[in-house]
């Protein structure tokens, strides 16, 4: 299987205060060859750049919170940001109006947030349709 390497280089401080380079070398699968194709253009500041993260530490802290691998965190970052660019998806959301009426009915009889209930009630009119 063929793979393609970007190398990001990345500050990193030492505990003694010393400043040393990290580099972080990031393969696309074959699967990944559009992503490879947009990144390969760019410089290692712009990566940086468009993925938000400016040091070796910073990436590492990022990607323990998110439970993945930096590289892997990487790679969804430049995804997100050079592929994913497509206009905001609007859905319709179908609802059951009987199930709807159940529920409030059910919370109002619990007696739980009536914020929810009023905002189901929202949701169909008196004859038990949709809105």
């Amino acid at each position: 299987m063929k793979r393609n390497y970007v190398s990001i280089y990345l500050p990193l401080i030492d505990d003694n205060g010393k400043r040393h380079t990290k580099n972080v070398c990031v393969a696309f699968g074959v699967k990944e060859t559009l992503l490879f194709k947009k990144v390969k253009k760019l410089k290692s500041r712009e990566i940086k750049k468009a993925i938000g993260v400016f040091s070796y530490q910073q990436l590492i802290k990022r990607s323990k919170k998110e439970n993945r691998k930096p590289t892997e965190l990487i790679k969804l970052m430049l995804s997100e940001k050079l592929i994913s660019r497509r206009p905001e998806i609007k859905r319709t959301v179908s609802i059951n109006p009987a199930k709807v009426k159940k529920w409030i009915g059910v919370l109002r009889k619990k007696k739980i947030d009536a914020e929810i209930a009023g905002f189901l009630e929202g949701m169909v009119d008196d004859e038990g349709g949709e809105k």
